[in-house]
């Protein structure tokens, strides 16, 4: 099958998929992948068949397999869990991260180092300022506070998805208090003094990318990225492909809180 060359040293590879129903892609789910189906309504059940699918097709154009045979380990490696760490390709030279809204997944590929990607579209009027209250710093809120009320909206989501590029890249989701993560800089910066809270990378670097109108994206790297590739994903499968081991494990659920666009019943990884 065609295969990506992998990421040079601070390049990023961002794949953004449109989220859709490809009846053939259902092909490429494991089994747990299919269990979480069970519940989810017709725009989650989209946004979990694209990103399980699109995670294996990009994947294996790196690794030079079939995307059956691409395994995924979400093994949490703070607390051992396996059903909620960040994914990961056991033995692997590269690193990804995704993101997803009801609209796009983003994949982001690393050759170098590891990531943390966010997409996430822009939230209603309504509630930005609970918003900015739950995940702004203080000094953030005072700089946000300044800006004319027209460009709040969209630098309320830049800085959300700096913050929660950060917190995916440590590995930690959303446990780690957003309120607590300054971003205004191009490295974040942890303010909390609890020692139970921090970035096991605790400068790592921040880069912005272009996203659909809307939304907003976001790179967290422990090496600087100098150039981001942007990449397709075709619809269609490869020749040849196969369904994926039954071994393969269980998927995470959503660390998404209330409130945000994928909403609570998305898986998140």
């Amino acid at each position: 099958m065609d295969s990506a060359a992998a990421p040079a040293s601070r390049t990023c590879d961002v794949w953004l998929v449109p989220v859709g129903r490809r009846e053939a892609w259902t092909r490429l789910l494991t089994v747990p992948d299919r269990e979480q189906l069970v519940g989810l309504d017709e725009v989650a059940t989209a946004v979990h068949l694209t990103s399980r699918a699109a995670q294996r097709l990009i994947l294996a154009r790196y690794l030079g397999v079939s995307p059956g045979e691409v395994v995924v380990d979400r093994s949490c490696e703070h607390c051992g869990d396996r059903q909620h760490g960040r994914p990961q390709v056991p033995g692997a030279s590269l690193d990804y991260s995704v993101s997803h809204t009801r609209a796009w997944v983003l994949v982001a590929v690393v050759g170098d180092g590891r990531v943390g990607a966010n997409l996430d579209a822009r939230p209603a009027d309504g509630d930005v300022e609970d918003l900015a209250a739950a995940v702004l710093t203080p000094a953030e809120r005072r700089a946000w506070r300044r800006l004319p009320a027209r460009d709040r909206a969209d630098a309320l989501l830049a800085y959300w998805t700096r913050k929660e590029a950060t917190a995916k890249l440590a590995g930690h989701g959303l446990t780690i208090p957003l309120r607590d993560l300054d971003v205004t800089g191009p490295r974040p910066t942890l303010l909390t003094r609890d020692p139970s809270v921090r970035l096991p990378y605790p400068r790592p670097y921040l880069t912005h990318v272009p996203a659909p109108a809307g939304h907003s994206a976001a790179l967290a790297t422990t090496t600087h990225v100098d150039h981001v590739r942007h990449l397709r994903l075709p619809d269609a499968l490869p020749g040849g492909v196969t369904p994926p081991s039954a071994t393969v494990r269980a998927p995470a659920r959503s660390l998404l809180p209330v409130g945000t666009d994928a909403g609570r019943q998305m898986p998140s990884w």
